[in-house]
């Protein structure tokens, strides 16, 4: 999530209903109580089966080069015991290019159910190009550049996410689904390789010579037949 931005969590009391307040904490990037919010608590309406806990845009804040990790920990009594949890999210720092989930979706040619916004990570991708490449001469200026690099951050994203999306179309057609029919005549090399190609521009833009790749290792999964048996198996 962007930093500055509030978090919600709903707590479920299907385990049993609190006799009391709920007691909760946000620990920071360095897994410390955040001042003010240490035990805090909230008490539910009576007979309510969940309470959403909210942590304020303010708490939010990355002072990292480029994330911070949260972490929501909660406590509660019951007639049958102590319930504790906790659930850890991300904050992140706004990537100064205008890449989009969805861009990284119409490269792939999927759509948001097939791929969802938590598959694409592309803080990585972006942090993965700027490791290797001086991007800050092409920020914010709405220009060609910019565009190579705002292509060449989604295309790394779109092949951080090929090999999970083959191994799930794998895993449909071995159970007999036709969840993804739609990719089985798909040419996942071809579509790596024009992926592939986006993140090139982007070498030649910086002038990097052409033997340095920036693609990641790709495994292209098929099927194949079993000599003996004659069944199929992903490959």
């Amino acid at each position: 999530m962007l930093e500055g931005s509030p978090f919600a969590h709903e707590v479920d009391f299907s385990t049993g209903l609190p006799t009391g307040a709920v007691v909760y904490s946000v620990l920071g990037n360095d897994n410390k109580p955040i001042a003010g919010y240490e035990g805090r608590t909230v008490t539910p309406t009576a007979g309510a089966m969940s309470i959403t806990l909210l942590v304020p845009s303010s708490v939010n804040i990355c002072n990292k080069p480029l994330f911070e990790v949260r972490t929501l920990t909660w406590t509660y009594v019951t007639a049958s015991g102590v319930v504790t949890g906790r659930t850890r999210y991300r904050i992140e720092k706004l990537i100064p290019f205008p890449v989009t989930e969805e861009g990284v979706r119409a490269k792939l040619g999927v759509e948001e159910h097939e791929v969802e916004d938590n598959a694409i990570d592309l803080l990585m991708a972006y942090a993965s190009l700027t490791d290797q490449f001086d991007l800050s001469p092409y920020e914010n200026q709405g220009s060609y550049s910019s565009l190579i690099v705002l292509n060449a951050i989604e295309a790394q994203a779109a092949l951080d996410v090929l090999p999970s999306l083959q191994l799930a179309v794998a895993k449909s057609e071995d159970s007999g689904t036709n969840k993804y029919q739609r990719f089985t005549t798909v040419d996942w090399s071809g579509l790596a390789d024009s992926l592939s190609q986006s993140v090139s521009r982007l070498r030649i833009l910086a002038g990097v010579a052409d033997d340095v790749s920036v693609a990641p290792i790709f495994l292209t999964i098929g099927k194949t037949t079993d000599a003996l048996t004659g069944n199929d198996y992903a490959s």
